[in-house]
């Protein structure tokens, strides 16, 4: 947006962008557009608290360097000497998100569990749970960060495990458990 010289415009487009087009890229299962149109519109909306985030992101990847691939192979190893078959994957939350998910709970950014996301895919609800359990014989449990959402299901029907714990280099991380299904 910033190759629109009036200001009024740009802010009036990112609006646009979180009520409308942002909405409705998640609707049409355009999951990875929607986040990309809110961190836009996010950093003209709310520059200061974009920047913000920023810049505590960056001093967390300074402080631990690229942390994903590490703990994703920690993971993977954990669970392959538990025999369980499992795809691994893992993301750094995107700025609008981590900023959302702050003013929406009500805390800082060194209370988030989740700027660092982990999904481990297995076979069966069954497995879910085993990995849950091979989770947390590894890694201390974030007390109150647990809900289980295949024994008890959201009304759209979504079903996963979701923990918190304290992962393989000693920062909070947020881990979903689900089938492929």
């Amino acid at each position: 947006l910033s190759f629109i010289e009036n200001e009024d415009k740009r802010r009036r487009i990112a609006h646009e962008t979180m009520d409308i087009y942002a909405p409705l890229a998640e609707r049409i299962g355009l999951q990875m557009i929607k986040e990309e149109l809110e961190d836009l519109a996010f950093a003209e909306i709310n520059v200061d608290a974009r920047n913000s985030v920023h810049a505590r992101l960056e001093f967390l990847r300074q402080e631990t360097g690229d942390i994903v691939p590490r703990i994703l192979t920690a993971l993977r190893d954990m669970l392959a000497g538990h025999r369980l078959h499992a795809v691994v994957e893992g993301h750094e939350k995107r700025l609008y998100s981590i900023w959302r998910k702050m003013e929406v709970k009500n805390i800082a950014f060194e209370q988030l569990s989740d700027i660092v996301a982990f999904r481990i895919i297995v076979d069966s609800e069954a497995d879910c749970y085993r990995a849950l359990g091979f989770v947390h014989g590894a890694y201390p449990v974030v007390p109150g960060y647990f809900k289980d959402y295949i024994s008890t299901p959201k009304p759209n029907g979504y079903r996963s495990l979701h923990t918190s714990v304290m992962g393989p280099e000693r920062q909070r991380i947020e881990v979903q458990i689900r089938t492929k299904e």
